[in-house]
């Protein structure tokens, strides 16, 4: 893989400050340290990371960088998930074209790469239950619902 100049910046989110980097085709990371968004850049095929500003980070993903099949359906369907809604894994797993992968959905969301970006705090269990938050765990999760102004199906 040819490498890429990334850059990286602190942003100030309505779920907390997190570490953002990105280059011209999007954002390729997330985290809450600065050490953690430069590695997963780098990890994403990121040759060189620089300082950048938080006023110059896209608000498109680069989804070249993600995974394709099912795992990536699931990505993009949860990125399209609006603000202040919530759906259950099986209704994800329905959007992205599997409606019997409920529990694939939940893996793939587990395994999101960019967390606030695409936002799979938003995908909760059918039962009504939170589930799990692989960035901060069903509290964060929690938290981040009620900031955004949503109720969970049950709730």
């Amino acid at each position: 893989m040819s490498g890429f100049e990334a850059q990286v910046a602190r942003v100030a989110t309505e779920h907390g400050v997190r570490w953002i980097a990105w280059r011209d085709a999007g954002i390729v990371a997330v985290a809450q340290a600065r050490a953690d968004a430069v590695e997963r850049a780098r990890l994403a095929g990121a040759r060189s990371v620089a300082p950048g500003r938080a006023a110059e980070v896209p608000e498109r993903v680069d989804w070249s960088l993600l995974p394709g099949g099912f795992r990536g359906r699931a990505l993009r369907a949860c990125h399209a998930i609006p603000r202040g809604q919530v759906i259950t894994y099986a209704e994800l797993a329905r959007r992205a074209g599997s409606p019997h992968a409920a529990r694939a959905a939940g893996s793939a969301m587990a395994a999101n790469p960019l967390p606030v970006v695409i936002p799979c705090h938003r995908v909760v269990r059918s039962d009504g239950g939170l589930g799990d938050y692989s960035a901060g765990g069903p509290a964060m999760k929690q938290d981040m619902l009620r900031v955004e102004g949503a109720v969970p199906p049950g709730a």
